[in-house]
């Protein structure tokens, strides 16, 4: 009985400082760890075109191994990961693994339905295949919304960073027209994977071009108010914070990966602005520019952006109120920091409410945090910033005003990312952690063994002596 006790209690979960501690399995078979090798690696994968930071990933693999009562140790950079399994503390020993990551990056509909199955393997053993099955049908799970309405989400995406850049009706007829176009680009893009890279450049030339012709007769606005919001699926504001906070974190290969990705990037869509102002001059206004919009409308440019990324990444239906609350309360943190102390204080604080306010949603509304981290990330826009920094240099032939576009950007993504360190700080999350290999029961005693103990060493049999 003692045993059964015993092997119970090291079979329950002990909960210590914000950790869990399960025991060790010690009777795992080589072919086990490969399998779980294998599938830790496919599950990293996933995780990483989820846009999750590497050293959440590890941290998401070690403690799923440990509910599987195996050591796991991995190694992770956003273009592919190794995992071992198994083996000793030291590392060595065990099965391991390797996988590229491969493909577009998930819809927020595909990224809810991996958060929910990680949760779900946090909290149990599921099966090898009932894992495999589960993410494969999300990586099939087709768009939730149709072509048209996904182009129309890009279109409210394009008005929506437009209108909080520089808010003008002919601007924002610009901004739809161009919207809608760029939109139809990428979704002809998405149909041909051989032209993902060319598509930057190609788009770029385009809207540069097409700026270039109609923005002064038509519009009676700057070319360059308008090429720069059409281009928003493009721009690396999330690939450059999460590259400093990688680098901040201590994962310097991870984080240097990113920021070149994101440079690239750059370097692509300021290559194509260039082109595009190579073939065509612009043409001079005929007429007065606009009157601007008041300030209310930064704040209706949140909500289309709110309502793009709902249309544009299938997010669920049942998040649209949390996600524009967070958007709206972001922006409002954001200004209203700026206003008190600078742009940078801005950008430091509402990086900072982030993940508290991303994880405070997800206990109440069961949407992952992810589902909200992203979209507030794209609200920063420290993409667009530098992309405008990058065509005055290149294109305008601006070096002053280049450059403190660029050095702006750099404090921006700084401070966005420092906020973010410091809101993840304040949060505790349990860890899943391993202990001893779970004792295991005696085998029962023969009878007349039992008989002995019970009458003690060298008694005399019952009745003796009778």
């Amino acid at each position: 009985m003692r045993g059964l006790v015993r092997r119970a209690a090291a079979l329950r979960p002990r909960r210590r400082a914000g950790t869990v501690t399960l025991p060790e399995d010690g009777t795992a078979g080589r072919e086990r760890l490969r399998d779980l090798a294998a599938l830790l690696c496919e599950l990293g994968s996933d995780l990483l075109r989820a846009a999750e930071r590497s050293s959440e990933v590890e941290r998401t693999l070690h403690d799923v191994a440990a509910r599987y009562g195996t050591r796991a140790r991995c190694f992770v950079v956003p273009t592919g990961l190794f995992v071992r399994v198994g083996g000793g503390p030291d590392g060595r020993g065990g099965e391991l693994d390797f996988a590229p990551v491969e493909g577009p990056d998930l819809r927020l509909d595909q990224v809810e339905a991996l958060q929910a199955l990680v949760t779900r393997m946090l909290r149990e053993e599921v099966p090898f295949d009932q894992v495999r099955r589960a993410l494969r049908r999300n990586r099939e799970r087709p768009e939730r919304f149709s072509p048209s309405a996904t182009v129309f989400g890009y279109v409210l995406l394009t008005v929506g960073l437009g209108t909080m850049r520089h808010a003008t009706l002919p601007a924002i007829a610009g901004y739809a027209v161009l919207g809608a176009g760029v939109g139809l680009l990428r979704l002809f893009g998405d149909r041909l994977p051989s032209a993902r890279t060319a598509l930057p450049v190609v788009t770029a030339v385009l809207v540069t071009a097409a700026s270039l012709r109609w923005a002064g007769p038509l519009l009676h606005e700057n070319p360059a108010v308008l090429y720069i919001p059409p281009l928003i699926a493009f721009l690396p504001g999330a690939a450059l914070t999460l590259g400093a906070i990688e680098l901040a974190t201590g994962a310097a290969l991870s984080g240097l990966s990113r920021l070149a990705g994101a440079v690239s990037v750059l370097l692509l869509l300021s290559l194509g602005i260039l082109v595009g102002s190579e073939l065509l001059r612009p043409r001079p206004s005929a007429g007065g520019a606009a009157e601007p919009l008041g300030a209310w409308a930064p704040w209706v440019g949140v909500l289309l952006l709110g309502f793009g990324f709902l249309l544009y990444f299938s997010a669920p239906p049942r998040v649209t109120g949390w996600l524009l609350g967070a958007l709206l309360v972001e922006r409002l943190v954001q200004s209203t920091a700026a206003e008190l102390a600078g742009a940078a204080f801005g950008a430091f604080a509402a990086g900072a409410l982030l993940p508290p306010m991303a994880t405070w949603i997800e206990k109440r509304s069961r949407t992952p945090d992810q589902v909200v981290f992203l979209p507030c990330f794209w609200l920063l826009v420290p993409g667009a910033i530098g992309l405008t920094g990058v065509s005055e240099i290149i294109v305008e032939k601006d070096t002053d005003g280049g450059l403190n576009s660029l050095v702006g950007t750099v404090i921006t993504v700084a401070a966005i990312a420092l906020g973010v360190l410091v809101g993840a700080g304040l949060q505790r999350r349990p860890r899943l952690l391993l202990g001893e290999p779970a004792p295991s029961t005696p085998a029962p005693a023969p009878e007349d063994s039992r008989a002995d103990s019970e009458d003690g060493p060298g008694a005399p049999p019952s009745g003796a002596g009778s």
